[in-house]
């Protein structure tokens, strides 16, 4: 059985993800774990109040999200196609990237899903700070980030971005290939920058992805860059009507100093399209 964790702050976005992920495995048997961390209304509420009390405040505010649970619960059982999914909800005083990792670990979770803006987001802001610090701390496990407005749509064109300084395997990245199996999807493997300009440890990591996915309906892109990396992809995105956006996340900003920009983040902001980030520890 698949595991999915997917974080709440009991906003339409973090549902709208929810929504997002149970369609997007429908036709599987899937066990997810809805986590809401209370840690910033403990801090507020018992910084008022004798530190002894701490405790009934603690049990108070489980009893609160188990009661916003079951509704949530209730309201994705009805509002998805009803297939082999079980929901579970979880509670903490814990701080929420913290709370993540203890779990992905704990409970060996296969994917990690978030809602890109939450209930407190800034207007105009099209990627949330919790999201932000949960795609810079997220240890050994994929995420995927779902923007608030997206409608599901079958995954067939499904997008990776490299520069080619590395190569992995994509063959073995099951997050990827089994969506790629169930749904036949094309993979668009996309450069910013031209093929000439390869250097030979780029041209030989090409030619690796190319024997590695040759079971694949795969397309390869080379595009020029056009004001900043990000932008540049985003283009492709909507010119190529990706569904689905892919990118291994360098966890020591390497393509923050590369690039000078914070790629990871500025993509996952898309509109419309989800990216799925693999972190390079990955296995």
């Amino acid at each position: 059985m698949k595991r999915i964790l997917v974080p709440t702050d009991f906003s339409n976005s973090a549902y709208s993800a929810l929504v997002y992920v149970s369609k997007l495995y429908a036709g599987e048997s899937v066990h997810f774990t809805i986590l809401h961390s209370f840690e910033s209304e403990v801090s507020q509420l018992t910084s008022r109040i004798d530190v002894g009390r701490s405790d009934g405040v603690i049990e108070k505010l489980h009893n609160q999200t188990d009661k916003e649970g079951e509704k949530l619960i209730e309201s994705i059982k009805n509002d998805v196609v009803k297939g082999s999914h079980t929901y579970e909800m979880v509670s903490t005083p814990t701080p929420i990237t913290k709370s993540i990792n203890k779990i992905v670990e704990t409970e060996e979770i296969d994917l990690v899903v978030v809602g890109s803006k939450g209930r407190t987001s800034v207007e105009g802001l099209l990627m949330g700070s919790t999201t932000v610090a949960i795609t810079d701390k997220l240890v050994g496990c994929p995420l995927l980030i779902v923007p608030h407005d997206v409608y599901f749509v079958v995954p067939l064109q499904i997008a990776f971005s490299s520069d080619y300084n590395e190569f992995y395997k994509l063959s073995k990245m099951k997050p990827i290939t089994r969506l790629v199996r169930h749904y036949k999807s094309i993979i668009h493997i996309v450069h910013v920058g031209a093929e000439k300009d390869l250097n030979f440890v780029q041209q030989e990591n090409l030619e690796k992805f190319r024997n590695d996915l040759s079971e694949y309906d795969v397309e390869f892109h080379f595009i020029p860059k056009s004001d900043k990396i990000s932008s540049t992809l985003h283009n492709f995105i909507d010119s190529h009507n990706i569904d689905l956006f892919s990118l291994i996340y360098h966890k020591h900003a390497f393509i923050k100093k590369l690039f000078r920009e914070p790629v990871v983040n500025r993509v996952g902001e898309h509109e419309h399209v989800p990216t799925l980030v693999i972190p390079v520890r990955y296995k």
